[in-house]
Parts: structure tokens; sequence; C-alpha cells
């Protein structure tokens, strides 16, 4: 057997070993005994705090607002997809009846142009609306640049929610 083949034979070996013996170190002592995860991960994540609520929380003070929502093209969408986190609000803003809630409780109220466009821009790798057929399972794009409106007086584009409802556009 030539020489170089014996030295790729040792050197492979030396790989193989030393891949098996890092596995053995490295491997978390929870991996696989649940599937192919750490099963230690699950309590572990049960004990962060939590942040997010059911879209039934929003709906029993926001209950109109909902049922706008409900007949248009985000109706799929959860509140704090847009909003953020809910849980505090929901939890603790019933106590608040005047409405002037602390700013702790206060949710994201999305009205400019770049909120829209997280999920609206022109993007080669979605799946479009061709021919202008409405299919509530894709997102309808545009290009921020080409679809700006704008006042001819200051040139300064308008917000989307000036001409577009957020909750049924």
């Amino acid at each position: 057997m030539p020489q170089h083949i014996k030295r790729l034979i040792i050197a492979f070996s030396l790989f193989l070993a030393l891949f098996l013996v890092l596995r053995q170190v490295l491997r978390p002592e929870s991996f696989g005994e649940l599937g192919h995860f750490r099963a230690k991960a699950i309590p572990e994540n049960a004990m962060r705090p939590m942040h997010y609520t059911v879209t039934d929380s929003c709906t029993k003070c926001h209950g109109g607002i909902r049922s706008e929502k409900d007949k248009g093209f985000h109706k799929n969408l959860k509140c704090e997809v847009c909003h953020g986190p809910g849980l505090k609000h929901a939890t603790y803003a019933g106590q608040f009846k005047n409405g002037a809630l602390p700013d702790s409780l206060k949710l994201y109220k999305p009205g400019e142009r770049k909120d829209c466009i997280i999920c609206h821009q022109l993007n080669a790798a979605r799946i479009k609306i061709q021919f202008d057929t409405i299919n509530t399972t894709m997102i309808h794009q545009i290009d921020p640049v080409k679809h700006n409106p704008g006042d001819p007086d200051t040139k300064e584009a308008f917000k989307c929610i000036d001409c577009h409802s957020p909750h049924q556009p």
C-alpha cells in the first residue's frame, strides 16, 4: 500500500477518534431522551417569564376593532404581531378606567411606512399575487419607491394609514 494512503488512513482515524471524544464531552446530558433535542430545555423554558397573551384577551376591551379586523385581510394575524407583547397590558389595563395608562402598559401603535413595509415590501422570495387575484393566504407586496404617494407641495410621503385602515386594509 502506498505511503500516502497509509498516512491518509491514520489522519482520518485520528480525526474520527477526536470527533467521537469531543461529541461525548460536548453533548448535553439530557440530549436524546425525548427526541432529537435537549429534554432539560422544557423546564428551563417554562421558568422564563411570559410576555405574550391570546387574541381573546384583546377582544375583551377592543371587540369593535377585532370585528373590523376579522372582515379584512389581516384577520389571521394576531394583535401582537403589530402591537408587540401584550400580557401586561391585558392583565393590568382594566385597572385604569379613565384610559390614562402608564407608559409601561401602553402597546406599540404602528403608523409609519416602515411598520407596514416589514411584511408588504416587494420581495422576490415571497409568493406574489398575480394578475390582481385576491388570495388571503398570500401577502400583497408593494414597491415602496413606486407606491409612494405624497404631498405634491412638500414632497413628503404619506403614511400608509393615511389611505389604508391597518385593521382592514
